[in-house]
């Protein structure tokens, strides 16, 4: 491996994944629609300007010349919109497939979530079928489906507080895992090689949403009752099924409650 292109690398998981490439001493180049400031939070290394590449994955501008160069593409741009009629996932993973048709990148490494094969969203469908299309094409590819971010349950929990009494589906199951984890796992695979499967990484812990939600409001010491909202639906029996979960492949990470606390000031 000699060079890295990470797409979509001002995300979330994008911020991560640079900064654990940066550690490991990894070249990479950023390609994104926007580049990457300094002086921005995620940030380690605030004394260096990051190479990046002007890439949009909805057109397919500036993949050509983003991957001069490249040995290995971490694929992280998602959202959950269409494209003129078609899921983002599918038409930006098309045209990136297109453009490394025409490169000399020998991997392409793809960030999907568990569950997309099992849980009936509309968001999942379309990663699925991205995973296809890059099984499909016949370009060397691993497949890393992870659980979900501590950002987002906690994104999830402050709506369902945000009235004088708390609504949750109680019984819906996750397995929450640290962003780190995720992009650790990504670097070891762009100098491991491609893998030709899909795998599955999870957090350390599984829960329940009541849980998560009545840890959340002791460290930041709310108290309001809770009200149980019924299952209903084929997404909400999914996640109570746990079909978004995978204990069998769970990992260290930072714990839901690791997060919270180390995150106390900034959640608040």
């Amino acid at each position: 491996m000699k060079k890295v292109l990470v797409i979509g690398g001002t995300g979330v998981l994008g911020t991560s994944v640079v900064n654990t490439l940066q550690q490991q001493q990894i070249e990479f180049v950023i390609g994104s629609r926007s580049q990457v400031k300094k002086g921005s939070y995620s940030i380690v290394n605030q004394s260096t300007d990051f190479p990046w590449k002007r890439v949009d994955l909805a057109t397919g501008e500036g993949l050509a010349e983003a991957l001069i160069g490249i040995d290995t593409v971490i694929h992280l741009a998602s959202a959950p919109t269409k494209i003129g009629g078609e899921p983002f996932e599918v038409v930006t993973t098309r045209n990136l497939l297109k453009a490394l048709n025409q490169s000399k990148a020998k991997h392409l490494i793809y960030s999907s979530i568990v569950g997309v094969d099992k849980v009936p969203f509309s968001y999942y469908r379309a990663k699925l079928a991205a995973e296809k299309l890059i099984q499909q094409q016949g370009i060397p590819y691993s497949i890393l489906r992870a659980t979900q971010f501590h950002d987002l349950i906690n994104f999830l929990i402050r709506k369902l507080l945000f009235l004088p009494i708390g609504f949750v589906p109680k019984q819906l199951k996750f397995q929450p895992i640290h962003v780190d984890a995720v992009s650790s796992e990504l670097s070891r695979l762009a100098q491991a090689g491609p893998q030709q499967t899909v795998l599955n990484l999870g957090g350390p812990q599984l829960f329940t949403l009541e849980t998560m939600t009545r840890l959340w409001m002791k460290i930041h010491g709310k108290l309001k009752p809770l009200v149980p909202i019924p299952t209903i639906g084929g997404l909400m029996k999914s996640f109570e099924k746990g079909e978004n979960t995978c204990p069998e492949k769970a990992v260290g990470s930072k714990t839901w409650e690791e997060y919270l606390l180390e995150n106390q000031e900034r959640l608040s």
